[in-house]
C-alpha cells in the first residue's frame, strides 16, 4: 500500500510538472501571436502578485470563494453526483446571508452570526435537495436539473431584489451595518494593507481540511465513495445508497453558501447581483483538476486566484480574457498529460 501511495505520488508529481511547462509553452506562442513578449508578461504577473501585500492579499481575496465551492463539490463528485448547480446555491445563500444580517442586526453577535451562517447554508441546502431528490426518486441526470436550478436561481434572487429588498436604483441589498463585518487580514498584517482579503481566507482553509478529514477519515466518507465507485457493491454492503447521495447533495450544496462570507460579511457589506461572476461554474475545474482532494483543492484554487488577479495586473498591455485561455488551457494539458502519464506508467507495471 504504501510503495502504491509512493508510486501514485511521483506521478502526480510528474503530471503536475509536465503540465505547468506545457502551459507555460502554449500561453508564450498565445502572447508573441499577439505581439508581446512573454517575460514581461509574466514578469508583471510575477511582480504584481507576489511583490506587494496588497497584490498576493488580491489573489488570496480571489483564491477563497473557489476553496470553499471547490471542497463543498468534491463531496458531491465523490458521490459520483456532478452538482453543476453550485451558481445558484451559493448566490442565493449569499442573498440570505446578507437579508439575514440586515434584518437581524439587534441580535448580538454570538446569536447574529449562527443565524446569517444556518440561514444561508439551509437555503443553499434546499436548493441542492431539490434535483437530488428529483434524481433520487425519477432517476432524472443531476447535470440537467443543477443546471436548470441555475436560471431559477438568478430569476428569483433579480425579482426578490428588483421587487422587494434592492436599494433604489441598484442590484444590490441593503448595507450590514458595520460592526456585522469580518475583520480584513490588514487589520493585522499590515503587509496586506488595502486588499481585500479577510478572515473568511482561514475558514476557507479550515472548511477544506475538515471535508478532507470527513471524506478520508470517517466511516460516512467511506461511505459517500463507496456509494461513488459503485453502487451496486454499495448496496450489498449495506450502504443506504439514496440517503448517502442525498446527504452529500445536501452538505455540498449548503456549504457553498459560505462564499457569503467572503464576499458579503468580508467585503461588500451587501449582496450584489451577478457577484459571483461564473465562480460555480470555475470551481467544477478547480475540484476536478485537484481530484477531488480537498486539500489539492486548496492549491488549485490559489493557482486559480492568482491566474485571476495576474489578468487584471496586464489589462493594460494584453486583453485579460487572455487569462481565460490559459485557465482553460491548464485544464486541458493536466487532464491530458495525467491520462498519458498514467497509462505509460500502468504499462510498466
Amino acid at each position: 500500500m504504501e510503495l502504491r501511495l509512493k508510486n501514485k505520488l511521483r506521478e502526480n508529481i510528474i503530471s503536475i510538472t509536465i503540465s505547468l511547462i506545457l502551459t507555460l509553452f502554449i500561453t508564450s506562442v498565445i502572447i508573441l501571436l499577439i505581439g508581446k513578449n512573454p517575460f514581461d508578461i509574466f514578469g508583471i504577473i510575477i511582480s504584481e502578485v507576489f511583490g506587494s501585500g496588497y497584490g498576493l492579499g488580491q489573489a488570496l481575496f480571489k483564491a477563497t470563494p473557489l476553496i470553499i465551492t471547490g471542497s463543498a463539490l468534491a463531496i458531491c463528485f465523490h458521490a459520483s453526483l456532478f452538482n453543476i448547480g453550485a451558481e445558484g446555491q451559493l448566490n442565493l445563500g449569499a442573498f440570505v446571508m446578507s437579508l439575514a444580517a440586515f434584518y437581524f442586526s439587534a441580535l448580538p453577535a454570538y446569536l447574529l452570526f449562527p443565524v446569517v451562517i444556518i440561514l444561508g447554508f439551509a437555503v443553499s441546502a434546499f436548493w441542492g435537495y431539490i434535483p437530488a431528490i428529483i434524481k433520487i426518486k425519477k432517476g432524472v441526470s443531476e447535470v440537467i436539473t443543477t443546471i436548470m436550478m441555475n436560471f431559477i436561481a438568478m430569476a428569483l434572487i433579480n425579482f426578490l431584489l428588483i421587487e422587494f429588498f434592492a436599494v433604489k436604483s441598484t442590484v444590490r441589498t441593503e448595507k450590514i451595518a458595520d460592526w456585522i463585518m469580518i475583520p480584513k487580514l490588514s487589520a493585522y498584517f499590515q503587509f496586506f494593507q488595502g486588499s481585500s482579503v479577510n478572515l473568511t481566507f482561514f475558514i476557507a482553509l479550515a472548511l477544506a481540511f475538515a471535508v478532507y478529514f470527513m471524506l478520508y477519515k470517517t466511516k460516512f466518507g467511506y461511505y459517500i465513495k463507496a456509494v461513488g465507485f459503485n453502487e451496486t457493491a454499495a448496496k450489498y454492503i449495506g450502504i443506504k445508497n439514496n440517503r448517502i447521495m442525498l446527504l452529500s447533495f445536501l452538505i455540498g450544496s449548503g456549504l457553498t453558501s459560505l462564499v457569503g462570507l467572503n464576499f458579503v460579511l468580508g467585503y461588500k457589506g451587501y449582496y450584489e447581483f451577478g457577484f459571483s461572476n461564473n465562480l460555480g461554474f470555475t470551481a467544477i475545474a478547480v475540484a476536478l483538476l485537484a481530484k477531488n482532494n480537498p486539500i489539492g483543492i486548496i492549491f488549485t484554487s490559489l493557482l486559480f486566484g492568482m491566474l485571476d488577479y495576474g489578468g487584471l495586473t496586464v489589462n493594460t498591455v494584453i486583453p485579460k480574457e487572455i487569462m481565460f485561455v490559459v485557465q482553460a488551457v491548464v485544464i486541458l494539458s493536466i487532464l491530458s498529460v495525467d491520462k498519458i502519464v498514467n497509462n505509460y506508467f500502468q504499462s510498466k507495471d
